[in-house]
């Protein structure tokens, strides 16, 4: 039992399919890794068309960088993207196998390098806080906050 035969591997891989390293990271991160990632936009950052600027900053800085879009977004909200990113000669995949998220705060934009790059911060909010346009300010103010006329 010390080590696996060839035809038991074999085995194991066409009844479970390879292994993969890192499957949640890559699920999260849109099937690449973290380590790779330049930019990150959450669903809800996608859908508001303001973030169109820092979007366009990125993708000018890293020309040989692609653009990896969920495709459980809406058609129209992700058509300006794929638009700028054809316009600057940019590859863009669009996944949308069922496991990558749907709700607003998952994924739903990486720009991603080829290989290890190791940026920090990624988000978009973190990135670019001048231009990340977020609904903090809409939040509701709480019962205490209403009292206290803050």
């Amino acid at each position: 039992m010390a080590e696996k035969s060839q035809m038991d591997k074999h085995l194991q891989n066409s009844t479970f399919g390879a292994p993969k390293v890192n499957p949640d990271e890559q699920r999260r991160y849109l099937g690449t890794f973290r380590e790779r990632v330049s930019l990150a936009m959450t669903i809800a950052e996608v859908n508001d068309r303001s973030n169109l600027d820092a979007f366009v900053t990125e993708i000018t800085a890293h020309p040989d960088y692609q653009i990896i879009l969920n495709g459980h977004i809406a058609q129209a909200d992700l058509a300006p993207y794929m638009k700028l990113a054809a316009q600057h000669n940019l590859k863009f995949t669009i996944r949308n196998d069922i496991f990558y998220g749907m709700a607003a705060d998952d994924y739903g934009l990486i720009i991603a390098s080829d290989h290890a790059i190791n940026d920090n911060p990624i988000t978009l909010a973190k990135k670019y806080p001048d231009q990340a346009h977020t609904d903090t300010d809409t939040q509701k103010k709480s019962l205490l906050d209403k009292l206290l006329g803050k």
